[in-house]
């Protein structure tokens, strides 16, 4: 097999009759530089494999032609290419959540698809939690949704978008201690003392007397 880079070999394949010929040599001469320019270019026909590569506006035309149900002509290159990447595979899967989790995972790495199931809901729901990433536009909310209902098998329904934020903070805790000392008093069991008592008794005697003079009085 002749490769394309060995023009100078087309020679080589001349049988004997006009290899020697001037014009026919001059004429695989030309012919080489043409299969070398052609070579140089061969590498523009593989665009899948040189998506890394590609410039924006190709990347473009590509997610149009591959049919990629979310895209953003505002985002990010690198999240262009990775769309496009995965546009085949997505359009083999769709309909399963495996498909709308790779899909939710190329704007958000963290988000993560729970069927009904895993969070007590109805039959035939799902959500996408865990979404850790900040939300740079609303517009890429909504496009990530309507990408979802694209993606997703007609009997499913979305109920909604969960973000995980932590929020800092600090618990304090403190005890007080009290020390209560109960200090019961009994009545001291003393040996009482005999009382003596003495009692005296007191009579008064009263003495009176009376005394009468008597005057006389004589008349003559």
């Amino acid at each position: 097999m002749l490769k394309l880079e060995a023009g100078p070999l087309i020679k080589s394949t001349l049988p004997s009759s006009i290899s020697q010929d001037k014009t026919v040599q001059n004429i695989c001469d030309a012919i080489s530089l043409k299969v070398q320019e052609l070579n140089r270019h061969v590498e523009l026909v593989l665009l899948l494999p040189r998506l890394d590569d590609l410039s924006e506006a190709l990347i473009d035309e590509l997610a149009w032609q591959y049919h990629v149900d979310f895209y953003n002509s505002a985002s990010d290159i690198s999240e262009k290419r990775a769309l496009v990447k995965q546009a085949i595979a997505w359009n083999r899967r769709k309909g399963t959540p495996a498909a709308v989790e790779e899909l939710c995972t190329t704007v958000f790495k963290s988000a993560q698809v729970r069927e009904w199931y895993e969070y007590q809901g109805e039959p035939y729901h799902f959500r996408v939690e865990m979404i850790r990433e900040a939300l740079p536009d609303v517009s890429v909310l909504d496009s990530l949704t309507r990408a979802i209902f694209a993606t997703k098998n007609t009997r499913s329904w979305l109920d909604g978008l969960c973000f995980y934020r932590e929020v800092k903070g600090g618990f304090y805790f403190s005890a007080g201690m009290e020390v209560v000392k109960d200090v019961h008093i009994y009545p001291a069991k003393l040996k009482m003392p005999d009382i003596v008592q003495v009692q005296n008794f007191r009579t008064n005697i009263r003495q009176e007397r009376s005394v009468i003079i008597l005057c006389q009085t004589g008349t003559d």
